[in-house]
């Protein structure tokens, strides 16, 4: 059997080496090949696919269909690499111990999936709860946020300006307390001149009056003398 390369088959079928190679990639499940060095080459049969593949583009059929259309004609092929071929076939028991063997680790892997899925619920459980909690401040938020637009609106302006009154209602109030103090302080201190003019005068009259008695006993003791 002749075996061609892209480059071959792109010279028989007068098909661009660029569009043969790619219709060898796209149709590769119909096209026997095989290796030789670094080439991929196919068997002489593979000319008429090829060349099928350009009619049924011609006729405007796209890929898939192009697809369903080979596969009713021509059967599928399976390469297999001679490195493949070359493997001997494992004993039952040697398969056998490598399938428990796969599927403990599998088993293995897959509780450890089952606790890792297990750890994730619990904290999406979590997560779920401090998204109930914080929608339920969301909502108690909104609600005091509609009770205090429903309150009166309060008017800053004429509050400030009467507070502006009264502070100087109450400055001139202080002032008129402070001149109060003042006249009452000037009142205090003349009417403590005052009384000490009276209590001096008041030590003298006591002074002459023991000074009297004393005159009148020393004349009445001389008298009865």
């Amino acid at each position: 059997m002749k075996w061609l390369s892209v480059a071959e088959i792109s010279k028989i079928t007068m098909i661009p080496a660029p569009t043969a190679r790619r219709y060898a990639s796209l149709f590769k499940d119909f096209l026997s090949s095989k290796k030789m060095g670094r080439v991929t080459k196919y068997p002489e049969s593979a000319v008429e696919i090829f060349t099928r593949i350009v009619t049924l583009y011609n006729e405007g059929m796209v890929t898939t269909e192009i697809e369903e259309q080979l596969r009713s004609e021509y059967p599928r092929t399976i390469e297999i690499s001679p490195s493949e071929r070359a493997v001997p076939a494992q004993p039952a028991m040697n398969l056998q111990a490598e399938l428990s063997g796969a599927f403990a680790e599998m088993m293995n892997k897959m509780s450890k999936s089952l606790d890792v899925i297990a750890d994730q619920k619990s904290i999406i459980e979590e997560q779920r709860e401090d998204i109930y909690k914080l929608k339920k401040a969301f909502v108690l938020l909104a609600r005091s946020q509609k009770k205090i637009k429903a309150l009166p609106q309060l008017d800053i302006r004429s509050m400030t300006e009467e507070y502006d009154e009264r502070t100087n209602a109450l400055e001139q109030k202080d002032i008129e307390l402070e001149e109060a103090t003042s006249e009452l302080a000037q009142e205090n201190t003349s009417l403590r001149n005052k009384v000490d003019v009276m209590e001096a005068e008041l030590i003298r009259l006591r002074k002459d009056r023991r000074d009297m008695e004393k005159y009148f006993l020393d004349k009445i003791q001389r008298l009865k003398s």
